[in-house]
């Protein structure tokens, strides 16, 4: 996957490059009317080609790595809330609380979620590593 952003500020080996969200409409906001801001994205991405701020750099990400944060951050968290509620549900019939089944499948469940989004943030900071710059844009 390769995008367009401009480098915002070097910190060592690593750029802060702003990239530019793109919108599902493709920016024409007059043909949808749906009131959308294009919004900017920050992401730290290895500087081997020696950018330096203001610069517009075009970024290189490997499609595997996109489709696996992709994977990560849609995937995991439901999985995590489904796994913990049918655990709480579980646990909560072997233990004979029959009458808050549900209400101790939802609050696990929710543990779980937490505790899936703890596991990404931890993941994310490896996964924005693997952006390079591999050209300088004039």
């Amino acid at each position: 996957m390769e995008k367009i952003g401009v480098v915002k500020s070097l910190e060592g080996e690593l750029a802060l490059v702003e990239i530019r969200r793109v919108s599902a409409c493709g920016e024409n906001c007059s043909s949808c009317k749906g009131g959308c801001s294009p919004t900017q994205v920050y992401v730290k991405a290895k500087n081997h080609v020696n950018a330096s701020v203001g610069q517009y750099v075009k970024l290189y990400s490997e499609s595997k790595t996109v489709m696996k944060a992709a994977f990560l951050v849609y995937i995991v968290p439901l999985f995590s809330l489904f796994l913990g509620i049918m655990i709480g549900m579980t646990v909560s019939s072997y233990f004979n609380y029959e009458d808050y089944k549900e209400l101790l499948g939802i609050g696990v469940g929710f543990v779980f979620l937490v505790m899936s989004y703890i596991f990404l943030n931890r993941r994310d900071k490896k996964l924005k590593t693997e952006i390079v710059i591999t050209d300088i844009i004039s």
